[in-house]
């Protein structure tokens, strides 16, 4: 039974156009693929994205020395790894996040840390670096107030797909379909245009992914 991850990198409010979006996503691919396992990993709970500080540095090397961990290490270091192995165990991945000044959120970053782990996304070899999930594909949900990747706009200024793409790609990731809901702040007048377009697209490309 293929398993689609689905992080979800945006904070909970209203009349979110990459979460409208993304929710018709989730409900068409739902319908298109009723044997397959649908998980949401959420961003934006109370409890966060598991750290990367000094309490876990600082665990890191007690683990690799056999040092004796505190309960809050234990805790926080069985969180780094549930979160990585739901991430290596995954056969698709869909990322929904709104753009925050040309990058992602701070909180989708942090999970891209958390998942860039040597010998589990990725390994070393003489000829450099080689990604270890081959063979899964990626879909990129998000939304811009202004327009980057159609209609003349530039998508370099959007270095936050450039990035996800780029790591994605740095695990293995090759097959990575983008779904951008732009331009519903440059023009208001088109928001619900903007919006029912992308839906759509969103719902067609459910039944295929």
């Amino acid at each position: 039974m293929p398993t689609l991850l689905v992080i979800q990198a945006h904070p909970h409010i209203d009349n979110s156009l990459s979460l409208t979006v993304g929710q018709q996503f989730i409900d068409s691919y739902k319908a298109a693929h009723p044997a397959d396992q649908v998980i949401i990993r959420d961003l934006y709970t109370p409890e966060g994205v598991p750290p990367l500080n000094d309490q876990t540095m600082e665990a890191w090397r007690k683990q690799k020395f056999s040092e004796k961990l505190t309960a809050d290490e234990e805790q926080l270091l069985n969180r780094h790894a549930s979160w990585l192995t739901e991430f290596i165990k995954a056969d698709k991945y869909v990322f929904i996040n709104p753009m925050y000044n040309h990058f992602l959120p701070a909180e989708l970053k942090q999970y891209l840390d958390l998942t860039a782990v040597a010998h589990k996304t990725f390994k070393y070899t003489a000829e450099g670096p080689v990604g270890l999930l081959k063979g899964k594909k990626a879909l990129h949900i998000q939304a811009a107030g202004g327009i980057y990747h159609r209609d003349g706009g530039d998508p370099r200024g959007d270095l936050g797909d450039l990035y996800l793409t780029k790591m994605l790609n740095f695990y293995g990731v090759n097959d990575v379909d983008k779904l951008f809901i732009e331009g519903a702040d440059a023009h208001r007048d088109q928001r619900q245009a903007i919006l029912d377009q992308t839906l759509a697209d969103a719902k067609t490309l459910a039944a295929k992914f």
